[in-house]
């Protein structure tokens, strides 16, 4: 590849590649983990988002993809927490909530 007059080396492209693939996994965790939290009980989305977001961690190049990473994977299991926290509280209105509608099907 020759740019500016002067050859660069063939280990930049695949570098560049690379950069590219853990920012997007990153990119993916973080919007990932801020879907979770639209439906109600998405914990299959708060975990493949921490995944995505230990991949792009373990693989980023660069502070912005880790930083991504890290706040994905944080969302997540703040994500999953809650879901935890409101099942314990509230498990006898949800165990109600289940006979209700056991009793109309």
């Amino acid at each position: 590849m020759i740019e500016n007059g002067k050859s660069l080396p063939r280990w930049s492209e695949s570098a560049a590649v690379q950069r590219g693939r853990t920012e997007g996994l990153a990119i993916a965790a973080l919007a990932l983990s801020l879907v979770s939290f639209v439906n109600l009980l998405g914990a299959e989305k708060a975990l493949l988002s921490v995944v995505l977001g230990a991949l792009a961690f373990g693989g980023a190049q660069t502070s912005v993809a880790r930083r991504r990473g890290l706040l994905a994977i944080g969302l997540s299991l703040l994500y999953v927490c809650t879901i935890v926290v409101v099942l314990i509280v509230f498990r006898e209105k949800l165990g109600q909530l289940v006979q209700l509608l056991h009793e109309l099907s």
